[in-house]
């Protein structure tokens, strides 16, 4: 075969390539996801709440926190994923306490106060803004004369 036939057929078979593979590719179905185990161990979050609903409040509180799984959720040594049923991080404890807390804020008090055009609701944003702890607020020192009477 002469070099000009060998390099003809080579482009033949890579232009097909080209058509056939997009469309092998759209055939092929999408890589499957691991499944979730089912949640063991809730005590503030409902116990039927949904893997999707799970996650996306597990998702919240790593962003108002600045933190990842690994912050509330203890390693298990044996796997090196995250024991989520464990307690024994206080950190998870603490998450739970202060779960109950706003939910209490948010139920209790702030639905006494008069609506200003939204729902009023403090999260774990509210204080923490990204940090794992709050950062203390220190007010700015009154300036003479801006006191009113």
């Amino acid at each position: 075969m002469n070099a000009g036939l060998r390099r003809s057929s080579l482009t033949y078979a890579f232009a097909a390539a080209l058509v056939l593979l997009p469309s092998a590719m759209l055939a092929a179905p999408p890589p499957a996801h691991r499944e979730l185990p089912k949640p063991t161990n809730l005590q503030v979050l409902p116990k039927d709440i949904s893997s999707k609903d799970l996650m996306a409040t597990m998702r919240q509180f790593t962003g108002a926190l600045g933190v990842h799984c690994n912050f509330c959720h203890e390693q298990n040594a044996q796997t090196h994923r995250p024991d989520f049923a464990s307690d024994a991080k206080p950190e998870k404890a603490a998450a739970r306490v202060m779960m109950r807390m706003t939910a209490e804020i948010n139920a209790k008090y702030l639905t006494q106060l008069p609506d200003k055009g939204g729902m009023m609701q403090v999260s774990c944003g509210t204080c923490h803004r990204g940090h794992s702890t709050p950062e203390e607020f220190i007010p700015s020192p009154e300036k003479e004369g801006s006191h009113k009477k």
